[in-house]
C-alpha cells in the first residue's frame, strides 16, 4: 500500500490533503496518532489504489522521523511509497509545483540525520513530475528539487510541494493541479539514475526528465557535491534503484565531474549520457 501523509503545521498541506479528499472518494479507516486514516474508496490510477491511505500528523513532516517504522508498528500494514504533501518556500519567491526526495549529504539542518538518505522512488517521481507539467498552470514553474531535509525514513519517500511564498499555499488551483497528478500517477519509462551537478531546481534533470526517457531518484545539486563521499553515493544508488549517474557535467567543477566519473569507472557503475536514453513521447 502507498501512504499520504499530511501536516497540521504546514497550511500549503492541509490545502493539498483538502483538495484530495474533495477530488476522491474517502471512507474511515480508524485513526492513527489520534487522528483519522482515510483510505480509497476506488482506484485512481496506478499509485493510489483502493488500499492507499492517508493520514494527518501533528508535527511538520520534515521532522516525522521514522513514521514509516511507527505507522507499520502499529498497523502491521507494510507501505510501498510515501508522499508527503507540503509547502515549498525560497527566497525568489517564484510560484513553483515542485516533487523531490529526501535526504542530508551533509548537516541535519531540517530533519533528518546527518549524511544519511531516505529511499527514493524514481519511476513515481517522474511520472508525477511529468504529470504535474501536463496539468500545470500559467504562472508556476515546473521542476524536480535536488534531494534535501528530513525526515529520514527507509521507504521510498517523496515530497509534492507548492510554492514558493504563503501567498501560493493555501490556493485552491495550484493544489487542485497537484492532486490531479497524484490520482493520474502512472510510473515514468526509463532508465533509474542518481543525478549529481547543477543547481537546487535541476534544470538539466529536471529538462532530460521531460524530453528522454529516464527516472530520477536521488539528486546532489553543487552545494551538495563537494561533501559527498563513496558511502553516500553507494547508498544513492541503492536506494534509488539506479543502473548509473547521470552528471550535469556543465553544473559542476571539472575537478569534481573528474573525481566523480573515475570513481564511477573504478567501480563500474555506468555514467550515462542524454543520448544513450529513449526520447520521450509526452
Amino acid at each position: 500500500m502507498n501512504l499520504i501523509i499530511s501536516s497540521e503545521a504546514d497550511t500549503a498541506s492541509i490545502n493539498l490533503r483538502d483538495r484530495l479528499l474533495e477530488m476522491s472518494e474517502w471512507k474511515e479507516d480508524g485513526t492513527f496518532g489520534s487522528r483519522t486514516v482515510w483510505k480509497l474508496a476506488k482506484d485512481y490510477g496506478d499509485f493510489c489504489t483502493e488500499d492507499t491511505r492517508l493520514i494527518t500528523i501533528e508535527e511538520l513532516h520534515i521532522h516525522a522521523e521514522e513514521i514509516d517504522k511507527k505507522w507499520i508498528n502499529q498497523t502491521n500494514l507494510n507501505i510501498d511509497n510515501i508522499v508527503f504533501l507540503s509547502r515549498h518556500k525560497a527566497a525568489s519567491g517564484r510560484p513553483s509545483l515542485t516533487v523531490h526526495p529526501i535526504g542530508n549529504w551533509g548537516a541535519a539542518d531540517y530533519g533528518g540525520k546527518e549524511g544519511e538518505i531516505s529511499g527514493a522512488t524514481p519511476e513515481w517521481m517522474t511520472g508525477l513530475l511529468l504529470n504535474i507539467r501536463k496539468n500545470r498552470i500559467s504562472g508556476y514553474d515546473v521542476c524536480f528539487e535536488a534531494t534535501h531535509h528530513g525526515p529520514l525514513l527507509e521507504t521510498p519517500t517523496m515530497f509534492l510541494e507548492i510554492g514558493s511564498s504563503e501567498s501560493e499555499w493555501e490556493k485552491k488551483e495550484p493544489a487542485e493541479a497537484l492532486i490531479k497528478s497524484l490520482l493520474e500517477l502512472k510510473p515514468a519509462k526509463g532508465v533509474n539514475v542518481v543525478g549529481i551537478g547543477g543547481g537546487h531546481y535541476t534544470p538539466r534533470f529536471t529538462e532530460a526528465a521531460f524530453t528522454h526517457e529516464v527516472c530520477f531518484g536521488h539528486m546532489v545539486a553543487n552545494y551538495g557535491v563537494s561533501i559527498l563521499n563513496p558511502d553516500i553515493v553507494t547508498k544513492a544508488i541503492s536506494r534509488s534503484k539506479a543502473e548509473g549517474i547521470y552528471f550535469h557535467k556543465k553544473g559542476m567543477k571539472k575537478s569534481e565531474y573528474r573525481k566523480w566519473r573515475k570513481w564511477a569507472e573504478n567501480n563500474d557503475i555506468k555514467v550515462f549520457r542524454q543520448v544513450d536514453y529513449k526520447k520521450r513521447n509526452l
